[in-house]
């Protein structure tokens, strides 16, 4: 059985496509877009990590660039209640905002200044983990000094903010460190992006055997002599 006609106008001849051909056309292309989307989505969720772990950095630089410009500390705070519930909040001071309950009180120069998973930027990421060295913290905060953009003395540790996407092929961490250096990095070898280095290894200082941890010891008590009367 034949689908289109043969047509003789000459030497001229038109034929068509068989039963048998159509079917096996229509499987090579339907196999052919079965696998191309999962490609395409792995794809699609790489780049979104990418960008918004750039977008976060950069949220983080303005936070850093206003305290230096308008030459008052500016105050950032983590609010993490799940991987795709959470907050980032600045506020020109040290005394940090509550982006979840309060987010009108983050304002930098006159503007609210919150940065959230809720308002649909990360449809396909998440924040995984939000750790201050080796740490993880649900509700951290650190301030930028005005001199320099640098970390507030009170906050001198590594704090990474890392955005997973959703089917966990790929993880970007935004990391500030002592400094108030940031920089978007590769947290894990197995789960990294192409053109960033890996993050900073935080470690516990180690504790040396035979010194005492105590910076102000006591005293040892005076020996106590022993006489001999005479």
């Amino acid at each position: 059985m034949k689908f289109g006609t043969k047509m003789h106008r000459g030497h001229r001849t038109i034929k068509g496509f068989t039963l048998v051909e159509l079917m096996i056309t229509i499987a090579v292309i339907a196999v052919g877009v079965a696998l191309a989307i999962p490609t395409y989505e792995n794809i699609s969720q790489r780049r979104q990590t990418t960008a918004q772990a750039e977008e976060l950095a950069s949220f983080l630089a303005f936070a850093q660039s206003e305290a230096i410009k308008s030459n008052t500390p500016v105050a950032v705070r983590l609010i993490h209640t799940t991987a795709d519930n959470w907050c980032v909040g600045i506020v020109e001071g040290t005394a940090a905002c509550d982006c979840k309950n309060a987010p009108n009180a983050c304002m930098v120069d006159g503007s609210q200044t919150v940065f959230t998973s809720l308002d649909g930027a990360f449809a396909k990421a998440s924040m995984s983990a939000f750790a201050s060295d080796v740490e993880a913290i649900a509700d951290d905060r650190f301030v930028f000094d005005p001199i320099r953009g640098i970390k507030d003395t009170a906050f001198l540790a590594n704090h990474g903010f890392t955005i997973q996407s959703d089917n966990a092929h790929w993880a970007l961490q935004v990391n500030v460190g002592p400094t108030g250096r940031i920089r978007v990095c590769n947290p894990d070898t197995d789960k990294k992006i192409p053109g960033f280095d890996a993050c900073p290894t935080v470690s516990v200082p180690p504790v040396v055997v035979g010194v005492d941890p105590d910076p102000d010891p006591e005293p040892p008590p005076p020996p106590i002599g022993i006489g001999i009367g005479g």
